[in-house]
């Protein structure tokens, strides 16, 4: 098992791009090298001064990048880029910029539960992008882990403290190595910052699969020196 630990946040789009891509590639390299992948996430907040109800969006992201007008065109270049990886961003239906810690909880739930927090994030972020929903909103979190398996009293478990010490663990080492910007990627000892291409993904897991040294070069499938 090959641990992929990934910091994201879930109102980053290329955060759901990056979870995409890395998915499908461990999907490729898992088929062709039988090596399995665990994918492991951690909470990072790109706003953690958000107020818990969270803000009305247009408001945010206007006064975040200058104008309305320019949010829009932001929002604009990664639908051709999420269309690609089979997201729909359905950025008018997304009224309000929640603050995501509890949404970070919902993700340390499911993997106390034994649960793969990938799975959940990615749940948060269609909700999010996809559905237009309050993923701030406690009574929308309860429901969705329901509808992942995790139980009736989902609202309860939320409030349990182990969880805001793992969100909290997770920023603390985000700020140890200087993180700014997700989505991040770290596969042993390398970092790699950025929803990177599949294809180079499937290179950098296939390498680590097979033990390939560092200097080989692998092209469709194939690796050597």
């Amino acid at each position: 098992m090959i641990d992929l630990d990934v910091f994201s946040d879930l109102i980053c789009p290329w955060c759901y791009i990056g979870g995409r891509r890395l998915q499908r590639a461990v999907d490729i390299v898992t088929e062709r090298t039988g090596q399995e992948f665990r994918i492991r996430h951690h909470a990072f907040e790109l706003n953690p001064a958000m107020p818990t109800v969270g803000v009305d969006r247009r408001t945010y992201r206007s006064e975040k990048f200058g104008s309305w007008e320019r949010s829009q065109r932001l929002d604009a270049g990664t639908v051709p880029v999420g269309r690609d990886e089979g997201i729909v961003f359905d950025y008018e239906a997304i009224t309000r910029t929640p603050n995501t810690r509890a949404g970070h909880r919902l993700i340390a739930l499911a993997e106390q539960s034994a649960q793969p927090s990938a799975a959940m994030a990615d749940r948060l972020l269609v909700a999010y992008f996809s559905g237009g929903q309050d993923i701030g909103d406690v009574d929308v979190l309860a429901r969705i882990g329901k509808e992942m398996g995790l139980g009736d009293d989902v609202a309860t478990q939320l409030t349990d403290p182990a969880l805001e010490t793992a969100v909290a663990k997770d920023e603390q080492l985000a700020e140890s190595i200087g993180l700014r910007g997700v989505p991040l990627l770290i596969i042993g000892d390398k970092a790699l910052n950025g929803a990177v291409g599949t294809d180079t993904l499937v290179e950098i897991l296939q390498r680590h699969a097979t033990q390939v040294p560092d200097g080989a070069v692998c092209e469709n499938g194939v690796c050597s020196l």
